[in-house]
């Protein structure tokens, strides 16, 4: 997936965790906007319902097997940075 689009769906699944009211910071919800960022054949406007139903049936596993892989920690890289970046705390 290319940069550019990748970051608008990360932006997207972090605007939708703040409709939601998931808590951003906490590495659950950082790791299930993870797993359903890297599924590309998820549609974008289907991000809220992917992002709810992984959230919800999160399997411990999974998870644990995804953060070990490179691409995980690039795209967390890349969430912190969001998270933090001034710009996006001054949208909320």
């Amino acid at each position: 997936m290319e940069f550019l689009k990748r970051q608008y769906r990360l932006r997207k699944l972090i605007r939708i965790c703040g409709d939601l009211a998931f808590d951003i910071y906490d590495d659950n919800v950082k790791a299930c906007i993870i797993a359903v960022l890297m599924c590309e054949d998820v549609d974008d406007n289907n991000l809220e319902v992917r992002l709810m139903a992984t959230y919800k049936h999160q399997q411990t596993i999974f998870i644990l097997a995804l953060e070990n892989t490179r691409e995980f920690q690039y795209i967390l890289n890349l969430l912190n940075f969001e998270v933090n970046n001034p710009h996006y705390n001054n949208q909320i």
